[in-house]
């Protein structure tokens, strides 16, 4: 008898959902797109209605022929790709390539769940055009831009350039907030408040019946100090009033990237490539189990099931007063409202009862949004605020404090804007009370903090910038692309960044103009839901976008053909001019070709090139200085003194004498930081890092101390650097091959065995990829001598 076939995108989702369906249904995957636009060159026909020229993705072309093969033998085809715009496009292009109309139905589920997965069964669909030409106009837009305009990029910075309709946009935030802290004058401030009755405190909110927060004047500090001493605060108003806080909302994308990242120390990427897995399914007491629902999403709503689900969970361990009255509805209109919030599939697998079946990683976001959710369908906390007004002459003191009348969601969880409860303090209207004590504190103002990820998203989100599924590709192409570097979990632009940046800025000013980016996903929610045609916005944008084009290349064209002279003089003593190859801007002699100076990591002005003459000499002088060394003031036990050097693969210590004792040393992370966030002092032009040095160095012996012996050989362990961070090894390697978790303590010891297998897999997979490049060289000599004998 012929089964129901069913295609997912990946394997582990076909397996729980086959264990789901029975023996009468096939499920297969296609391991994500299968088609899609080709990688050579732009593939799109512009003048034919900008028809994509899609192209069979390399190494899909088996998968396909299977999944045609099954859809034919079969009674029915069941299209079970992702509930999202691509998830859409997926099926789409599956659909028109097995060529079935008459069996194909597309299903879509929030959560692979055995409800939710034959209730999707039973309600299938046909194919939504909208979403799918929403996920085409998309992704036609991001290649119109990449492709382009990055080539021109190429031409006046590098080959490493490239501009994205999203991705540029937030290089953009990152570098105007970058150039926010630069300018940032930081000022001194007061803040005042009065201490009545020992422990009630009241802060200064009017001078003179002028609002007050911060006092930035010295001479108001020093009248008020003078007027207020040993003086008293008259009651004069006493106000309770009742309150309730809610607890916070389920998960969306974003903000569980943000809290993941916040909490856990995830970044976007990891954190989405995670909850797949939860999704998905894991192996739990034999069964495969969806344990989240759909993790791409920007919505809040939950299902009446979920609901029901939470508040028997609530009754059973709480009791009924702490279920929550309520049931949270999206206020945005661009909300992808067929998804839910990001859940448990099933309130009842708690965290730690199924520990045992996941990986760390896996346990603690799943946690995260088990925890979330649970106190999401809470009661609100239940709290009266009394707020007490007092004053002396012209100054007017004010202060809050609450106490709980019902925990509601505090009773299990308090988050960072907790908020602080006591009990009433007997006062009344009319009564003048001594001031025990006048806090006048003084700060300066900081500056804007830069992004992490968690932030960025946010700010994104905030924006209206991209969607739930693209945040995490946003991030990680701008780390990858180098454009940016993350320092302390701190995003700094590059001087690539910032170039990068500046010529976008300068010569696409829709691109980079958040309000249009922003209104573009509105017309792509538009597209979706049909009041927008395509083809139509696809004209419109390109139109626009040929201009801008046009006038670039004649400016590229124009400055290829200009002579740029720099400060910076060659052998002969003549000025060096400025060109730009493949791996961006250099110096090259008039006289000799071979005489060159790289500009990297040197930001060239654009005033100065307007005018034909750029001054670069201090940076050029300073980078090679660098590449000699930063003289330091660290020497080690036998007095050798080190200098800081930058390779390949950041900074590093070298001895001064380094050709004689052939002495060097990794820095350690912490002032690789603070290296690169400026924050290290240099005097007389030597880097003052021996204190730090020390600092670390004790840090370090003491953990080794603590560590006592190896628990296999009787040696001491000692301090080693991995991918991962700093852990503990033994120092009897290679005989001896265990290492030790520094926080944990866990011991691990290689053997011998496992040793002799890393090996032979070490082995195998080097023979398969000389095996591959051989075979790689050859197709390409082959195609060498073909090309020679055609020419002939």
């Amino acid at each position: 008898m012929a089964k129901k076939l069913v295609i997912v995108e990946s394997p582990s989702k076909a397996k729980t959902i086959e264990k789901i369906l029975g023996r009468n249904y096939e499920v297969v995957a296609s391991y994500g797109h299968v088609i899609d636009l080709p990688k050579t060159k732009i593939g799109i026909d512009v003048e034919n209605n900008f028809e994509p020229q899609y192209k069979v993705i390399k190494g899909k072309g088996e998968v396909l022929k299977k999944l045609k093969e099954k859809a034919k033998s079969a009674n029915a085809v069941y299209l079970a790709s992702d509930q999202d715009r691509e998830g859409e496009a997926i099926a789409w292009h599956i659909s028109n390539y097995i060529k079935q109309p008459d069996k194909v139905k597309r299903i879509e589920f929030n959560e692979i769940t055995k409800t939710a997965v034959n209730n999707a069964i039973k309600n299938p669909r046909d194919i939504n055009d909208n979403l799918v030409n929403a996920q085409q106009a998309r992704r036609l837009l991001d290649r119109i831009v990449g492709y382009k305009i990055s080539p021109l990029l190429w031409k006046i910075i590098n080959r490493n350039a490239s501009a994205g309709r999203v991705q540029s946009v937030a290089l953009r935030l990152i570098c105007d907030l970058e150039d926010e802290i630069n300018a940032f004058v930081p000022q001194k401030y007061w803040e005042v408040s009065a201490l009545i009755e020992k422990d009630i405190n009241l802060n200064l909110v009017k001078i003179a019946d002028e609002k007050v927060d911060r006092i930035f004047d010295e001479k108001v500090v020093k009248k008020l100090k003078k007027d207020l001493k040993d003086q008293a605060l008259t009651i004069e108003k006493i106000e309770v009033k009742k309150k309730s806080q809610r607890p916070p909302l389920v998960f969306k994308t974003s903000t569980l990237q943000q809290l993941a990242s916040s909490y856990l120390g995830y970044g976007a990427s990891k954190t989405m490539r995670i909850a797949q897995q939860l999704y998905e399914g894991l192996p739990i007491d034999g069964e495969n189990k969806g344990l989240i629902t759909y993790m791409r999403t920007d919505s809040t709503r939950i299902s009446v099931d979920a609901l029901n689900m939470a508040k028997d969970y609530i009754t059973k361990n709480y009791g009924e007063k702490y279920v929550g009255k309520y049931v949270v509805k999206n206020s945005k209109s661009n909300v992808q409202d067929a998804h839910e919030g990001i859940r448990p599939s099933d309130i009842n697998l708690v965290p730690d009862d199924i520990k045992v079946y996941l990986t760390n990683e896996q346990y603690r976001l799943y946690k995260l949004i088990w925890d979330r959710f649970l106190v999401s369908q809470f009661a609100a906390m239940q709290y009266e605020q009394m707020q007490i007004n007092a004053v002396n002459g012209d100054y007017s003191f004010r202060g809050t404090i609450n106490k709980v009348i019902f925990d509601g969601y505090y009773k299990i969880f308090k988050d960072e804007d907790e908020i602080k409860t006591g009990d009433f303090p007997e006062l009344k209207e009319g009564n003048v009370h001594p001031i025990d004590k006048l806090n006048v504190e003084e700060g300066i103002t900081k500056p804007p903090t830069r992004f992490s990820e968690a932030t960025l998203v946010k700010k994104l989100e905030s924006e209206g910038i991209g969607r739930p599924s693209t945040y995490a590709s946003i991030v990680e192409t701008l780390k990858t692309r180098e454009y940016v570097e993350l320092i302390e979990k701190r995003f700094y632009p590059t001087y690539l960044g910032y170039e990068v940046k500046d010529e976008l800025v300068k010569n696409f000013q829709d691109i980079m103009n958040v309000k249009f980016t922003a209104n573009m996903e509105k017309e792509l929610d538009k597209v979706e839901e049909g009041t927008v045609e395509w083809v139509q916005l696809l004209r419109t944008f390109y139109n626009s976008l040929e201009k801008e084009i046009d006038k670039f290349e004649k400016e590229i064209e124009e400055m290829k053909n200009r002579r740029i002279i720099s400060d910076v003089l060659d052998s002969e003593g003549k000025p060096m001019i400025l060109k730009t190859g493949l791996y961006g801007k250099y110096l090259i002699s008039e006289i000799n070709e071979k005489e060159k100076v790289s500009l990297k990591g040197i930001a060239v002005s654009p005033e100065e090139l307007k005018k034909g003459e750029i001054f670069v000499k201090t940076e050029v002088e300073k980078l090679q200085n660098n590449k000699k060394g930063i003289l330091t003031d660290y020497f080690d036990e036998n007095g050798n003194r080190y200098v800081l050097k930058i390779g390949r693969f950041g900074e590093y210590l070298e001895s001064k004498n380094y050709e004689k004792d052939e002495k060097r040393m990794s820095l350690p992370l912490e002032l690789k930081q603070k290296y690169k966030k400026g924050a290290v002092i240099e005097l007389d032009g030597v880097l003052q890092i021996n204190e730090e040095m020390k600092r670390l160095y004790e840090i370090d012996r003491k953990i080794i101390e603590e560590a006592g012996d190896c628990e296999f050989c009787g040696k001491p362990y000692e301090i080693k650097t991995g991918r991962f961070g700093k852990f503990l090894a033994c120092t009897g390697y290679p005989e001896c091959k265990t290492i030790k978790n520094i926080k944990t303590g866990k011991v691990t010891r290689v053997t011998e065995k496992e040793e002799k297998a890393k090996k032979t897999t070490k082995k195998a997979t080097k023979k398969t990829v000389t095996k591959a490049k051989s075979t790689v060289a050859k197709t390409k000599k082959s195609a060498t001598v073909k090309k020679k004998n055609k020419t002939k």
